[in-house]
């Protein structure tokens, strides 16, 4: 694709995503987690840069395209276990109307697939694994973890407490992915897992 129809699409898609967040209340999910996914992105692209920027970034702004679509807390929570797939979907009809090719958008649709990290959609290549890294990053540089309300307005401390740790643990077997960016965000994981482990043992 050409750098103009990539900046008409990373351009389209954030309008597309702001004008969803602002109707079903999620601003402060594009906020606080849609933007910080690119930032990172872009500094895995600095340390790994045989990556493909245009195939990352658009997988960037579009991987959690099909939460934007939930209306509360409880939809999104059902949404969650296969926003991956259904946010493909999504991807792949939003780039129909652009001047790329199939394989580039079968490229983007599969950073999205993969950027979970969970069966049997793996990372294999390297944007698909840039991907996911820079997904799970954004969760260590941000208050991501402290979220935990926003989704579970219902469950105690205690749980978040529960959750968040195996949450954290998941994290740093996806940063694993690419070795080199785990200094990235080396000191801020320890330090929330430093946080949320001390009030587990009280």
């Amino acid at each position: 694709m050409t750098n103009k129809t990539f900046n008409q699409i990373t351009a389209d898609a954030q309008t597309k995503l702001k004008k969803l967040a602002k109707q079903n209340g999620w601003t402060w999910f594009y906020n606080l987690h849609q933007r910080e996914v690119v930032i990172y992105a872009e500094k895995l692209l600095k340390i790994y840069k045989q990556g493909d920027r245009k195939i990352l970034i658009i997988a960037c702004w579009l991987h959690d395209i099909a939460h934007y679509y939930a209306k509360s807390p409880k939809e999104i929570l059902a949404v969650k276990a296969t926003h991956h797939i259904d946010g493909a979907k999504i991807a792949g009809e939003f780039l129909k109307k652009y001047q790329i090719s199939a394989d580039e958008i079968k490229r983007i649709q599969n950073c999205i697939l993969c950027h979970r990290n969970t069966k049997p959609y793996q990372p294999k290549t390297l944007e698909e694994k840039m991907m996911a890294v820079a997904d799970t990053m954004s969760h260590f540089g941000s208050i991501f973890y402290f979220t935990y309300f926003k989704f579970h307005p219902d469950h105690s401390l205690e749980q978040m407490i529960e959750d968040d740790l195996a949450k954290i643990k998941r994290d740093r077997r996806d940063i694993n992915l690419l070795p080199r960016a785990r200094k990235l965000v080396a000191k801020e994981c320890q330090l929330i897992q430093k946080l949320l482990a001390n009030y587990s043992k009280k």
